[in-house]
């Protein structure tokens, strides 16, 4: 709302993921993703399939096994948000039971849940950076049974993660989408300076060795291929908000 109140002010912008897209959808809000002016997205922050250190699945497949037979409790940000459309889309796919989805406030929150079974939580699907640190801790207190990537990261903590559809899950296509708006009516030259700005971002060590350690995937979208891009997760999130009744 505050970015959306400084019409052609290039001094405010935001940070977004796909909040951004499943809460302007959800919500009876005065504005659309469209009405925003795209600066650039600089990576696709993936979702790993997380699970227990003792759990007793070793991949997507003994998870899809169980998910099939019996209602599995699986927690998430939020409500109506990016963690359960993910799941939505697990169950439409691998043809399981409907999960227990349990909300938390925030991705941490999820991954401490699922590291200590709080309300029987038994599977999350956390970024790498959120479940890094329990996944690095001595002992091990999570465990990612796959990434939701076409392909295996390449380096860092999680190099040579199997992708979930390799072990029988075929997602490859949702992601976070970490990017940056600005407010409605920013001119092509204050929209240029920010793609400027951002893409200095993109190109620093310090990003760059970021990605590497979290698994993001690599990839600076601005200008029309942006604009293009968020069209698509707009009609992606419509979609799954109608076909399960979110719209308002």
């Amino acid at each position: 709302n505050y970015v959306f109140e400084k019409k052609g002010d290039m001094h405010a912008i935001m940070i977004t993921l796909n909040s951004f897209w499943t809460t302007l959808i959800t919500q009876k809000l005065p504005y659309k993703p469209d009405d925003f002016t795209p600066i650039a997205s600089l990576a696709n922050d993936p979702f790993f399939l997380w699970v227990n250190e003792d759990s007793p699945w070793k991949n997507a497949g003994d998870f899809i096994k169980a998910a099939q037979e019996k209602e599995i409790v699986a927690s998430g940000t939020g409500s109506k948000q990016e963690d359960e459309v993910l799941f939505l889309r697990i169950q439409e796919v691998a043809k399981t039971k409907p999960f227990k989805y349990v909300p938390q406030t925030g991705g941490g929150g999820v991954a401490t849940a699922l590291a200590g079974h709080q309300g029987g939580v038994e599977v999350t699907v956390n970024n790498p950076s959120e479940g890094r640190a329990l996944f690095q801790a001595s002992p091990r207190k999570l465990r990612p049974l796959c990434t939701f990537q076409a392909a295996s990261p390449k380096d860092g903590p999680f190099k040579d993660l199997a992708t979930c559809k390799s072990q029988g899950l075929a997602i490859d296509d949702y992601y976070i989408v970490r990017s940056v708006m600005g407010p409605p009516g920013l001119s092509a030259a204050q929209q240029k300076f920010w793609i400027d700005v951002f893409k200095g971002v993109y190109d620093s060590k310090e990003w760059q060795d970021f990605a590497a350690t979290n698994a993001l995937d690599l990839k600076f979208v601005a200008g029309d291929d942006f604009k293009k891009l968020v069209g698509e997760f707009t009609k992606l999130h419509t979609d799954i908000a109608q076909k399960n009744g979110w719209l308002k």
